[in-house]
């Protein structure tokens, strides 16, 4: 499995405008917006093609911007978990069924948490980030998540999901009964309940997943793109505004999600990742990573 990372000492990566595209179907970016350096998202992205089947790993992590070295601890999320879910896909004991899939998941939110610790040694208050990651692998799709980042699926049949859950004050409220609209205008709606680092309240991520019916695309994004279309309604619609997929790799369509997100104001990090999922029975021949 091919990987494309910054690289491994986050405390010196210039990440403001950064583009990633191991393969045509997977790929991703990420910018500072419109916010002053450093970017405090970060962004893996592995990828691999067989004769047999895709797979391919987005991990997007949002630095709590009260910790002041949120931009290590994002970068420390992503590299790790993504490197940790590499190693477990590729031993010959691991078994693709959903349950095996899901432990390795929580296993790699796990070992990216340990990550950040050690690195945050006795500053407990410093290091502190939300976490998404999202595996493509067959015709399976898994993710698990803390914090407010974001998974979608939108289907080519025109299904649109939005495949987790927030940990978060606005969430609270929507499951009171607030609507999404007025939760998420609250100025307490980004308030996280869950996180990584060395305060964490609780280390165990959100699951989900599905089996692949239908060709369509996975989209994870960090709050710099949702917080200007939430639903998966709105931000399909301005998916659909994009060139058609089939003219733009997925490192040029995340691109243009985040173009799309400064012309609004840009006033959050952006990073947004992209992976095309496909029946197995009707997966595209085998592509060189690279």
């Amino acid at each position: 499995m091919t990987s494309q990372q910054p690289g491994d000492n986050p405390g010196t990566i210039d990440r403001d405008d950064v583009r990633r595209g191991p393969t045509s179907w997977a790929g991703g970016a990420t910018h500072v917006g419109s916010k002053s350096s450093p970017n405090q998202d970060a962004l893996a992205i592995a990828a691999t093609s067989s004769s047999t089947h895709r797979s391919a790993i987005v991990a997007v992590s949002d630095g709590v911007s009260t910790s002041p070295h949120s931009d290590v601890a994002s970068q420390l999320a992503v590299d790790r978990a993504t490197d940790t879910l590499i190693s477990m896909l590729t031993d010959h004991d691991h078994h693709d069924q959903p349950g095996d899939l899901a432990e390795a998941m929580r296993r790699a939110v796990l070992v990216a948490n340990e990550s950040i610790v050690e690195a945050a040694g006795d500053d407990t208050d410093g290091y502190a980030c939300t976490l998404v990651l999202a595996l493509v692998h067959k015709d399976l799709v898994v993710v698990a998540n803390m914090g407010d980042s974001r998974a979608y699926w939108f289907g080519d049949d025109g299904t649109n999901l939005m495949l987790t859950t927030d940990d978060s004050m606005a969430q609270l409220s929507i499951e009171l009964g607030v609507t999404r609209d007025v939760a998420e205008a609250s100025s307490q709606a980004h308030a996280i309940t869950k996180w990584l680092g060395p305060n964490a309240p609780d280390l165990q991520p959100q699951l989900g997943g599905f089996r692949v019916a239908g060709p369509g695309w996975l989209l994870v994004c960090s709050d710099g793109l949702w917080n200007y279309a939430s639903s998966p309604e709105d931000l399909r619609a301005i998916w659909d505004e994009l060139p058609q997929p089939g003219e733009l790799t997925a490192e040029a369509m995340a691109s243009e999600l985040i173009d799309w997100a400064n012309g609004r104001g840009g006033h959050d990090n952006i990073t947004v990742g992209l992976v095309r999922a496909e029946p197995a029975a009707v997966a595209a021949p085998a592509e060189k990573a690279g």
